[in-house]
């Protein structure tokens, strides 16, 4: 008899890797979604749409939460959320509710209704300091925007009820994980789209980034949902890190990117007066704005993956490049 899984966020794009994972190794997947009636977009791309059974859950509300949790899972994956920092800067109190509240209703709804149900509860890497050095699973604590807040509650809130009602919870900090299937919304798709467009239409003008020399630490969130499903088949509960250990400027995802669809980016100026041409024909390709800046924006983090390579015997799959390749790839198709 197949395992029974549950995704919360399956329509977000690591939740719709996760359930094409999950149905790989034989699982019954379902999914909560804010409505039945818009498409799943990322599902029907992957085509898995018709092998998934959808909840709506268009509010949070515990008595529904329950409901759904009640039936019968041996796995929840609490991957909804808002993710966005961008958002959670102007919209903090929704922030708290959709991070917090939701979080702790589920954990409740388990305790109360599944205690034997295992439960992945995505985390992010905002919650650690910046030190220098890759950070793991012990790396001090840190919170420096609403969504970073959010996400340490959340932990925080799995652990004590890990702790105090043992229950197999999984906390899982998630570094920087992107794909075909990000949103626009998101810095690096917005990268790929619009390169995708400058490359595609020669009268398309230049776009706007805002810190550019901001580090980060990139992976494919296909490769983050292997480790994900992984995370919730050990013997003991951990927390896990899931990471690939490099660190990259956003600079030098806008670069590769650029030169993989046949630009030459040549950058000039410091700060907010820098602007990149493409040196073969002068073209602007992108400005800075530092209406995109981060009030705060920490040094860059990388993670240590140890744990989940020791324990788990993961590791990314998907090169930086290849990544790269994957997004343009997806966006050029849908500009065609």
């Amino acid at each position: 008899m197949p395992q029974k899984a549950l995704i919360t966020g399956i329509t977000g794009q690591t939740g719709s890797f996760l359930a094409q994972h999950l149905l790989q190794l034989g699982h019954e997947v379902h999914g909560t979604s804010r409505s039945l009636t818009n498409e799943p977009w990322r599902l029907v791309h992957l085509g898995i749409r018709e092998r998934v059974t959808l909840h709506e859950l268009n509010a949070i509300v515990p008595g529904r939460i329950a409901e759904i949790a009640a039936q019968g899972y041996d796995y929840i994956f609490h991957l909804a959320a808002e993710s966005s920092v961008a958002n959670s800067l102007k919209h903090p109190t929704d922030t708290v509710t959709a991070n917090v509240v939701q979080t702790t209703a589920w954990l409740e709804a388990v305790k109360n209704q599944s205690p034997d149900c295992r439960f992945f509860n995505a985390v992010t890497s905002e919650v650690l300091a910046a030190t220098g050095d890759p950070l793991d699973e012990d790396s001090r604590r840190s919170a420096t925007n609403p969504y970073a807040v959010t996400k340490l509650a959340s932990m925080n809130m799995a652990l004590v009820f890990r702790d105090s009602f043992d229950l197999y919870i999984v906390n899982g900090l998630l570094f920087n994980h992107e794909s075909e299937l990000r949103d626009t919304r998101f810095v690096t798709a917005k990268i790929i789209y619009n390169l995708c467009l400058l490359a595609k239409e020669p009268s398309a003008p230049p776009f706007e980034l805002g810190n550019v020399l901001a580090e980060r630490d990139f992976s494919h969130a296909e490769d983050f949902a292997r480790g994900i499903a992984a995370s919730l088949q050990a013997e003991t509960p951990r927390d896990y890190i899931f990471a690939s250990g490099a660190l990259r400027t956003v600079k030098e995802f806008f670069d590769t990117a650029a030169t993989l669809l046949g630009f030459q980016p040549e950058w000039s100026g410091d700060g907010t007066d820098m602007v990149c041409q493409d040196s073969l024909t002068g073209r602007v390709l992108v400005t800075i704005n530092p209406a995109f800046y981060r009030p705060v924006d920490e040094p860059g983090k990388a993670g240590n993956a140890k744990r989940a390579c020791t324990h788990l015997n993961w590791e990314p799959n998907i090169a930086f490049e290849a990544l790269l390749r994957r997004m343009i790839t997806f966006q050029m198709s849908r500009l065609e």
